[in-house]
């Protein structure tokens, strides 16, 4: 009998782990089922209660694990080395793993609503400090990209009310299960209000988009053959530049009043860097178009990630030097510090360079700056085309503008201030050029997120505090095994 129930036992650990596991797996690659991550925390944090410190631990970490494999290759492809790649890997699974735990412990003492408030809390918590280093590229809100009312959240709290609220919901169902009948129907009663209120509000808000005064015709023009990527001598640059300013008079015959070109079309020496300047100020000023080029511009004593804005007269208008470089691939590049806001008759427009708008700064600042409009070239790598550049639509709901992204290797991309995807192209080696022709809103929103900020992850960060101390100061007996409550009849059969 003894032997059965230890089978059984472990056949549930098992099932566990590979459940979540695999819905980790599902939620957290390139290609991300938004579904998925509402679930996949639910069979850890079903068993964690009833198991030991250490088989919890290992339950947790390897669910963990098993999730973070689906971005090895992803950062692979990126050149990360083997100890980044380990520790991008370990992290978000060591993250999990103290969650759950958190969970754990407060379950045992009989303190299910915390329980349900520790998990996501600490999460959240997570996120945001390795945010500070690292950006948000692995937070847990862009799995719900094709979410778009719970999308809606970040106006409020910015991604950290996104992720919370995802995390929230394995969390209270946990708890629900796992608690006595009293609490357990309170319980029901908090979740449906909550989660009802959240797809009400983000519903509401996606029915009652303001009209828009003003739009401009945007086009885009990338290309992704071989030769074109990124060329790296002066006679192949400048033979680029030629074709990427022709493309750009056919888009100005068609109606475009802005050009955008992607990220890094070519090393720009300086002693090339007037010859590109003099190129697309001749042909702005020809077609009565501006235009928006991305070079890797080397000088003699620094590399800069440049986006050049020459005017339809003729000049260049702006200079954005892009903030947050790709650790390795942009390693001898200098970061710039400042935004480029220019102000036209449509209203205010902003710049930024691609990986810039994993961070929210510099994006809150365009927001304080009421920008409507921000440009932003860019560079995928391809694979990471649909996950990657749709990171970007969450900057727009955050801080209230829309997004033109213009990326080789990935899409060229128009969304609006609610995260709509207005029109979309893939790029493609099969042609020379892929190009595409938008009329995109200008409308500054204003946010809550853009004049409170991070004051959400802050409350995450106080309310993980407060829960840890109070394990500290207070600490009730855990429940024993064979106390009978609302633990003990949802989980005995568990093992």
């Amino acid at each position: 009998m003894g032997s059965r129930l230890k089978t059984r036992s472990l056949l549930v650990v098992l099932a566990s782990v590979a459940l979540s596991g695999a819905a980790f797996y599902l939620s957290e690659g390139l290609y991300p089922r938004w579904w998925a991550i509402w679930l996949a925390p639910l069979p850890v944090l079903c068993i964690v209660p009833r198991r030991s410190w250490a088989v919890a631990s290992n339950i947790s970490l390897a669910a963990g694990l098993i999730g973070g494999l689906s971005m090895w290759e992803y950062h692979s492809r990126l050149q990360f080395p083997l100890w980044l790649k380990l520790v991008t890997l370990v992290m978000p699974a060591a993250a999990f793993c103290a969650g759950t735990l958190l969970f754990r412990v407060f379950c045992r003492r009989r303190r299910f609503w915390l329980a349900a408030l520790a998990f996501p809390s600490l999460v959240v918590t997570y996120e945001y400090l390795t945010s500070q280093v690292f950006g948000t590229f692995g937070a847990t809100a862009y799995t719900q990209l094709n979410n778009l009312p719970v999308l809606q959240l970040d106006v409020l709290t910015g991604l950290w009310g996104v992720s919370f609220a995802v995390m929230l919901a394995p969390s209270m169902l946990a708890a629900i299960l796992l608690s006595p009948a009293r609490t357990r129907q309170r319980l029901i009663v908090a979740f449906a209000a909550i989660f009802t209120g959240t797809l009400a509000y983000g519903l509401f808000r996606l029915s009652a988009t303001p009209r828009v005064p003003h739009s401009v015709m945007v086009g885009l023009a990338a290309s992704d053959l071989p030769r074109n990527l990124m060329p790296q001598n002066d006679a192949d640059a400048m033979r680029l530049m030629r074709d990427y300013a022709a493309q750009t008079r056919l888009l100005a015959q068609r109606g475009a009043a802005i050009v955008v070109l992607p990220e890094m079309t070519a090393l720009v020496r300086d002693s090339v860097s007037g010859d590109v300047d003099q190129i697309f100020e001749q042909t702005a000023r020809e077609v009565h178009v501006q235009i928006l080029l991305g070079v890797l511009h080397a000088t003699s004593n620094a590399v800069f990630n440049e986006a050049r804005l020459y005017s339809e007269s003729g000049t260049v208008k702006a200079v954005y030097r892009k903030h947050h470089l790709v650790p390795v691939i942009e390693g001898r590049t200098t970061p710039g510090n400042d935004i480029s806001v220019v102000e036209e008759p449509v209203g205010m427009i902003g710049l930024e360079v691609c990986r810039d708008m994993d961070y929210p700064d510099p994006a809150g600042r365009y927001g304080k700056a009421r920008v409507g409009l921000v440009l932003t070239p860019a560079w995928d790598f391809d694979i990471d085309r649909l996950w990657h550049g749709h990171m970007a639509i969450l900057r727009g709901i955050e801080n209230g503008f829309s997004i033109v992204r213009a990326a080789k290797q990935g899409l060229l991309t128009v969304s609006d201030d609610r995260g709509r995807v207005l029109r979309e192209t893939q790029t493609t080696p099969r042609e020379p050029f892929t190009t595409m022709l938008a009329a995109v809103p200008v409308r500054h929103d204003g946010t809550l997120y853009q004049s409170w900020g991070d004051w959400f992850a802050w409350l995450n960060l106080a309310v993980t505090a407060g829960l840890l101390l109070s394990l500290v100061i207070r600490r009730p007996k855990e429940i024993r095994p064979g106390q009978k409550d609302g633990l003990k009849e949802m989980t005995g059969y568990l093992g």
